[in-house]
């Protein structure tokens, strides 16, 4: 019984990219005034556009990308492969600036191009599918000056999915705390070492024995990967987002290799 009006006001106050909201107090307080008018003088409200003398005393950039209409729909094809098993051809057709490689059951995609012109906005447009899929979208971001800290990006990547893993409910974060602990088994404290957040899910973990520097990276290698497994599932793809690769440091590229090669990953 809510009159449409009121409605739409509402929802335009909810809008989710800041310039679909009310842009003034004014805006809001000339469409409330005609709708307290209307109910007055009529005895009932009807339904007009909301926001005609909204106008902002300041100039906006507006969040909706323009002209990436086929790059948008790249990256989402991608997506949507991914998450229907449906089998690719190696031989992809890219959009101008996006690359994508098939390994087995994941995909690569890169996004190049010149420092401004929107590349992260771009990437950032697979939110609203991967929430409609239930997944999860964690980025991370190398730095050109840290690129003597291995891992940076990725680690930040992690301690992001974690975070977000932090806000659910009791029930599934008992779930996600048995799943990380049969993954990680006695080796758990190999993984907080670099993503404290961890610990705060599975909680204080054994100390893990001292190996020589190869077996330590190998045993790395081993753990990371089936702690990876634990967020690459078809009820809950993870789509993981590292900016500036440009500075990716060694380790991570051969990281980032190792998962891509590695055929038990979807």
């Amino acid at each position: 019984e809510i009159p449409k009006a009121i409605s739409n006001l509402v929802m335009k106050l909810l809008a989710k990219t800041a310039e679909a909201r009310y842009q003034s107090a004014i805006g809001l307080k000339t469409d409330l005034q005609t709708c307290w008018h209307q109910l007055q003088t009529a005895g009932q409200i009807a339904e007009f556009i909301c926001g005609q003398q909204d106008i902002s005393e300041n100039f906006h950039i507006p969040q909706q990308l323009y002209g990436r209409e086929r790059e948008i729909a790249t990256l989402l094809a991608a997506f949507e492969r991914i998450t229907s098993h449906s089998p690719v051809d190696r031989d992809l057709t890219t959009a101008t600036g996006v690359q994508i490689f098939r390994f087995g059951n994941s995909e690569l995609m890169l996004v190049s191009g010149y420092s401004g012109i929107g590349k992260s906005m771009l990437v950032r447009e697979l939110y609203k599918p991967i929430t409609q899929k239930r997944g999860y979208f964690a980025t991370g971001k190398f730095d050109q000056f840290q690129r003597n800290l291995p891992y940076s990006a990725i680690v930040n990547t992690f301690a992001d999915l974690l975070l977000q893993l932090l806000t659910e409910s009791d029930s599934q974060l008992n779930q996600w705390r048995e799943q990380i602990q049969t993954a990680v088994g006695v080796n758990g404290q190999v993984i907080i070492n670099v993503i404290p957040e961890v610990e705060l899910i599975i909680g204080i973990q054994p100390p893990v024995s001292l190996l020589s520097p190869t077996e330590t990276q190998n045993r790395f290698n081993t753990v990371f990967q089936n702690f990876i497994h634990v967020f690459c599932q078809p009820e809950h793809p993870l789509v993981l987002f590292l900016d500036d690769l440009q500075w990716a440091d060694i380790a991570s590229l051969n990281f980032l290799e190792l998962l891509m090669n590695d055929t038990d990953l979807h």
